[in-house]
């Protein structure tokens, strides 16, 4: 495959893949722009997204959660689903995706995201 080809979204799990999301199979060109992307941003996006989910999984309230980084070096899309173990406030979680993660993500990839697509849910009691 042609590492200039089209671009693709950049998915870290922090846990078992059992199939492929819709969010995996999202078609990224809708961002708005031409450039593609380049197998050594492709290697830093996942990078960031591993990064960021790792991150995530760090903190004890999260029960799973799975980063993407999709889009163009110019409209880059930061995507979230966040699983929170149940009984807890969730607004810790939030600051810091937030307030840190995203921010500290977009300061080393050297660029904004356009859009920010987070989607928080509660682990199941079990």
């Amino acid at each position: 495959m042609d590492e200039t080809a089209t671009p693709e979204t950049f998915t870290a799990r922090s846990e078992p893949m059992t199939g492929t999301t819709p969010d995996a199979q999202r078609s990224t060109s809708q961002a708005g722009s031409t450039s593609p992307v380049t197998g050594s941003e492709r290697q830093q996006y996942d990078q960031m997204a591993k990064a960021a989910a790792a991150g995530l999984m760090a903190h004890q309230h999260v029960d799973s959660a799975v980063v993407e980084i999709s889009g163009t070096p110019d409209d880059l899309i930061f995507h979230l689903h966040c699983t929170i173990v149940p009984e807890v406030d969730p607004s810790a979680v939030m600051e810091l995706v937030s307030e840190g993660i995203i921010p500290n993500v977009e300061r080393m990839l050297g660029e904004d995201f356009v859009s920010r697509d987070l989607k928080f849910s509660f682990a199941p009691e079990t």
